[in-house]
């Protein structure tokens, strides 16, 4: 009898916890999505609009208006939507993000907030994968942060040339750091005008270098060598295809540390070159939250644009943070990373990338990019040769993510496969944050 009674004590114990509610109040939010005027685009339904607060996100779909309405908890919010669509032959990105909206008591539910979007290019040559942060070292002591890489895939069904691109940091290098570029009323100074600012310098090819569609180029950005024989972990780079930044000239970046001479085995044609205008003997990379941007120099060369004092920008007012002034219309791609657990602002506008993906340095984690599954899947003969059941995502980890399609793109590609890899300028659908880089083999 005794037990009878504990048990229905336990079954109204639960019927009264499963009867309350959540205790805050949501407020009705609307977001207008704007198209530019006189794009290739209007506004549909269907198109997903994403809230994201400090430690939660909320998504709503559009109207035939373009319009989406949110009920959102007091916070503090960004709102980003990415549109992609296919009209004939063509495909456009649209994208928009407004940081910073702030919801709270007598917010006016007649307010519209107005996301204006911004077209982006699709690109042939795409960043595929990210490593920055470093590999743990075999005593556990520390990490070993001098074996940075990128891979830049082409993405598309044409050869692509890499003869006139250049690789790009931001500024600021760490998201977490106070950004100098924000303007009273709280927006990016580069926004209107159409730049982006590339940090202290860039790297250029010395030769035209043409990618066959599917293919890849490994590009070692610190210590190009084996560096796996000093840390086990950590990555291999003597390989003759592989290319390097190495630059050693006194008005470049000398420091041994950061580059050590490369492994005999990668060709010296295959070294990437410098352009520094800004201070440092050592090109900075964020092991955090890295922000990397690809740009296409038009119609001149690179020292043309680093002798070009029209193209600089001091930083902050500095006289020694020299950045440049990159055309949005000359970016091919870019990802910008958050470190996970702070408080991060954006670098990249919306016309260069929308989103960003969470990352930690120091445990071997890479940046990896999503599989686009159905442009994949319509290779004719690709299906049978695809690889599902991916296991090498992070979302064991705070803030951590995975591939939505959950193709292991590394295992089809040895199977056979060609891969199509996301890509809406928009780094929080476009890339996830991976366990294991994937050029390590330990």
């Amino acid at each position: 009898m005794k037990k009878i009674a504990y048990l229905m004590l336990c079954t109204m114990i639960v019927l009264f916890s499963c009867k309350k509610e959540k205790n805050y109040k949501v407020y009705a939010v609307t977001v207008q999505l704007e198209y530019p005027v006189g794009s290739a685009l209007s506004a549909v339904d269907g198109v997903k609009v994403k809230a994201t607060g400090r430690n939660t996100s909320f998504e709503a779909v559009t109207n035939k208006e373009g319009k989406a309405v949110f009920n959102l908890p007091a916070d503090f919010y960004e709102i980003s939507v990415t549109d992609k669509r296919t009209t004939g032959l063509s495909t456009f990105n649209y994208n928009a993000i407004k940081s910073n909206v702030g919801i709270s008591e007598g917010w006016n539910s007649e307010q519209v907030v107005k996301l204006e979007l911004e077209a982006s290019a699709i690109s042939q040559v795409i960043v595929k994968e990210l490593f920055t942060g470093g590999t743990p070292t075999d005593n556990g002591s520390a990490a070993f942060k001098h074996d940075r890489y990128v891979i830049l895939y082409n993405n598309s069904n044409t050869n692509a040339s890499l003869g006139n691109i250049c690789l790009a940091t931001s500024m600021p290098y760490n998201s977490t750091g106070s950004n100098n570029y924000y303007g009273a009323d709280g927006s990016l100074i580069y926004l209107k005008e159409r730049w982006m600012p590339a940090g202290q310098g860039f790297w250029y090819f010395q030769q035209d270098v043409v990618l066959k569609p599917g293919e890849q180029i490994v590009i070692a950005l610190n210590n190009a060598v084996n560096n796996s024989l000093t840390h086990s972990k950590s990555i291999n780079f003597n390989n003759a295809s592989y290319y390097c930044t190495f630059d050693v000239a006194t008005t470049s970046y000398p420091n041994a540390a950061t580059y050590k001479t490369p492994a005999e085995s990668i060709p010296t044609s295959h070294y990437l070159k410098a352009i520094r205008y800004g201070s440092g003997n050592a090109w900075t990379l964020s092991n955090v939250s890295p922000g990397f941007f690809l740009f296409e120099l038009k119609d001149m060369t690179p020292a043309a644009l680093g002798a070009d004092v029209s193209y600089n920008s001091l930083y902050g007012g500095s006289t020694v943070l020299v950045d440049k002034k990159i055309p949005v219309s000359w970016v091919v791609d870019a990802v910008e990373a958050y470190e996970i657990g702070k408080t991060n602002q954006k670098r990249f506008t919306a016309a260069v990338d929308a989103g960003y993906v969470n990352y930690t340095g120091e445990l071997g984690y890479s940046i990896y990019r999503n599989v686009d599954e159905e442009a994949t899947k319509a290779i004719a003969g690709n299906t049978a040769k695809l690889i599902y059941s991916y296991q090498l995502g992070t979302t064991n980890v705070s803030g951590g993510s995975t591939d939505p399609s959950g193709i292991d793109a590394e295992a089809s590609i040895a199977n056979g496969a060609r891969i199509i890899y996301k890509d809406t300028n928009n780094s929080t659908n476009d890339f996830h944050m991976r366990s294991k880089a994937s050029l390590r083999t330990n």
